[in-house]
């Protein structure tokens, strides 16, 4: 709360501070909170200090004014010093309870306390000792009101304290009138509207302390509320790192056995079940991959690195990555882009983007023509995904970013995803800020589009796209405390033509890899033991036992573990790695390696 040293507040959970609304009614909590909402009060009490002391001189001023002009000399030459201390006593009062961090909240209590009663007490006084001389103009007791208005209201006592000042003012007042010999009738009607007043005064102030304590409670719930949120958010990450790297490892070795398989089996009917279960294999990454994504994305767990990115160059890359699944399916795509435009980005995120709404028209809108038009939009552009299909009504249009839904299966069959392709969208797109929309009817197809950021264009080389070799020459060593993973790799490895060594621990690598003169380090990021693969690999060249490339094969998505791996020009491959993806990256460090 206020006290950041007090912590009451944060060591009770939400039933231990439901469970102190029972107090509300008679304005206690248990002693512990108790004494935090005495400081949460008394740091209100101290933040009203200006406004207190502003009014108070101002008021008593304005009285030593009109003591000057309407009372007599001998009179006002005992009001006017009786005023100026008054005003001393509450500037005290002020300045002593107005120091939260070394004054403890039942002094400045008691100190405010004694500062108005006295200040109040002193008022009577006046007004009584103006009923003993002749005046034009009577001095009544609607001066006190002022006071008691102040005891309740302005200053911030809390109620207890409020009441007795106001009630102690009141009946000293009215004794100081009956002892000054004033008549029953003024004694009477005098102490009926202040009576009054304090009891309304008095009612006013319990509310205003009832309010308060509900206020500090809710916010204590609020505040216990966000904690356990934090705590499920810190769970939910270590769960995600937990299942990711769990779930890839077994998904990566049944991967690599098919891939294993398929080199070597001709039998045409044996390779029909291969094929399926590898399409079986490829549905669970392509699953797996998605229940991670919008996890990852729901506890904060991506951020994006922008760049600039050339846009139509970029855009013909990624649709004609996705031509054959579009032609299997009869769907032509298009590109309608600006040669020389460029976007500022993530790249990695972008293109996630970019696909989900691709393959949910090429999946679900039964299209026959699905194209991306890229238009200007003030400082921006506007990226359009746009199909001929069946289009959607306006209530399918409000579901369709909810997670699983799918408006076309309802059988939930596999092929058809899982039904997170457009909540991924949604993510990223709230992620990356972008203004996006969405326009469809029912037989008119549909239309999704956001808006990026503009960048300048910049020239870039092209590259050439090398074609694969039918077979790979070199030694690879394979680090893996997985046995399973381990012969997977090896058996896949050696298929290429590959010469392998397979390592259980970091020890064995650092005992034997310095005499098997390998070509490429292929080794997992948890490994056995304190040693990672990044940190191994950094122990192997100091030592010079091995200084050539290395990659990394890990089910560890986090940010950095990439960031630790690119410390030490280490490449990243994720599990379960495409086996096509692999054979290329160790195609180009087998190269480069001979080269060098």
């Amino acid at each position: 709360m206020s006290n950041p040293d007090n912590q009451t507040m944060a060591s009770l959970d939400e039933p231990a501070l439901l469970a102190q609304r029972k107090g509300l009614r008679r304005l206690r909590f248990n002693a512990e909170l108790e004494d935090d909402f005495a400081h949460y009060m008394h740091v209100r009490l101290a933040n009203r200090a200006f406004i207190v002391a502003l009014c108070s001189s101002t008021f008593m001023l304005l009285f030593m004014l009109l003591d000057r002009v309407y009372l007599t000399v001998e009179l006002y030459q005992v009001t006017i010093p009786v005023r100026i201390l008054i005003l001393g006593i509450i500037g005290w009062a002020i300045w002593f309870s107005g120091r939260p961090e070394r004054v403890a909240p039942s002094e400045a209590f008691a100190v405010s306390l004694l500062g108005y009663t006295l200040s109040g007490l002193m008022v009577a006084l006046v007004i009584v000792a103006a009923r003993q001389v002749e005046l034009p103009v009577e001095v009544t007791h609607e001066g006190l009101y002022l006071v008691l208005l102040s005891g309740f209201f302005l200053i911030g006592l809390p109620t207890r304290h409020a009441i007795l000042g106001s009630w102690i003012i009141v009946v000293v007042y009215l004794l100081a009138e009956y002892a000054a010999g004033s008549t029953r009738s003024i004694i009477l009607s005098n102490g009926l509207y202040l009576s009054c007043f304090t009891v309304i005064g008095s009612f006013g102030a319990y509310l205003y302390e009832y309010m308060l304590r509900y206020g500090f409670l809710n916010e204590g719930l609020l505040q216990a509320a966000q904690r356990r949120a934090e705590r499920e958010s810190q769970s939910k990450t270590r769960f995600l790192a937990t299942s990711s790297h769990d779930l890839r490892q077994p998904l990566h070795a049944m991967t690599l056995f098919i891939e294993n398989l398929d080199g070597r089996i001709t039998d045409m009917e044996t390779r029909s079940t291969l094929k399926r279960l590898a399409d079986s294999a490829h549905v669970l990454q392509d699953m797996l991959n998605a229940l991670l994504d919008i996890s990852r994305l729901s506890v904060g767990m991506v951020q994006p690195q922008l760049q600039s990115i050339n846009l139509h160059p970029w855009l013909s890359r990624l649709l004609a990555s996705m031509d054959f699944s579009a032609r299997a399916k009869g769907v032509e795509l298009q590109l309608l882009c600006p040669q020389r435009v460029a976007v500022q980005s993530d790249p990695v995120l972008l293109e996630r983007l970019v696909r989900n709404f691709l393959n949910n028209a090429l999946v679900h809108a039964s299209a026959s023509e699905v194209r991306i038009e890229v238009s200007r939009a003030d400082d921006r552009l506007r990226l359009s995904i746009v199909d001929d299909g069946c289009g959607m009504t306006d209530v399918d249009q409000e579901r369709i970013f909810e997670e699983f839904t799918q408006l076309s299966n309802p059988a939930r069959s596999l092929d058809k995803g899982v039904g997170l392709g457009l909540s991924i969208c949604r993510q990223l797109l709230h992620l990356l800020a972008y203004p996006s929309g969405l326009v469809s009817a029912p037989g008119h197809g549909s239309r999704f589009w956001f808006e990026v950021p503009q960048a300048e264009w910049r020239d870039q080389p092209e590259t050439t796209v090398q074609q694969l070799q039918p077979g790979l020459k070199g030694k690879v060593a394979v680090v893996d405390n997985d046995e399973i993973n381990r012969e997977a790799m090896q058996g896949l490895l050696a298929q290429w033509g590959l010469e392998v060594v397979s390592y259980a621990s970091p020890e064995e690598v650092m005992a034997e890899l310095e005499v098997a003169d390998v070509d490429v380090l292929l080794a997992d990021y948890r490994l056995e033991g304190d040693t990672n693969g990044i940190e191994l690999v950094r122990q192997l060249r100091k030592t010079k036992r091995f200084s050539g490339p290395a990659v990394l094969v890990t089910a560890d998505t986090s940010q950095d573990v990439a960031e630790q791996a690119s410390l030490v020009d280490v490449s990243v491959l994720y599990k379960p790695v495409l086996p096509s993806r692999l054979r290329r990256q160790l195609q180009a460090l087998l190269r480069n390696d001979l080269k060098n």
